[in-house]
């Protein structure tokens, strides 16, 4: 099972990485794959209905106010402020499990690290770049 959930994620991920405007569609497909001519008939009538209700899932749960999304969106957020607050050694990397772990993404660690990393430079910048405009702005409050 562990093998089928990488390999789904895996190919997720490259989808994601590959395609700026990814669709419902490609995100099923890519989850929901037909299997090769080494595995056993399929009865694609039910690969249709399964596809069906994972898009369907996926749709429903992708909106704002969804208790599922409320909830991923959530942790993901806790996961990346961890990682830029708790850098990106070993302290910061156990903070971004443990945020997602809560919702079954552990796999997404390796991911939100590089994200992390790419704040982490971005919020550099910004400081020597703005920093005495920051201080200004700190002084008026």
């Amino acid at each position: 099972m562990e093998a089928i959930i990488s390999a789904s994620t895996k190919q997720l991920s490259e989808l994601l990485d590959r395609v700026e405007d990814v669709g419902i569609t490609e995100i099923v497909d890519a989850i929901i794959r037909l299997p090769s001519e080494d595995d056993h008939a399929v009865n694609l009538e039910k690969l249709q209905t399964r596809k069906a209700v994972v898009s369907s899932m996926l749709s429903k749960s992708l909106k704002e106010g969804d208790p599922i999304f409320t909830r991923v969106s959530r942790a993901i957020f806790l996961a990346e402020r961890a990682a830029v607050l708790g850098g990106t050694g070993r302290t910061g990397r156990q903070l971004v499990e443990m945020a997602l772990r809560r919702v079954g993404a552990a796999l997404l660690v390796d991911k939100v690290m590089e994200v992390a990393e790419m704040l982490i430079v971005m919020a550099t910048v910004s400081r020597s770049v703005h920093g005495e405009w920051y201080d200004e702005l700190l002084k008026d409050m």
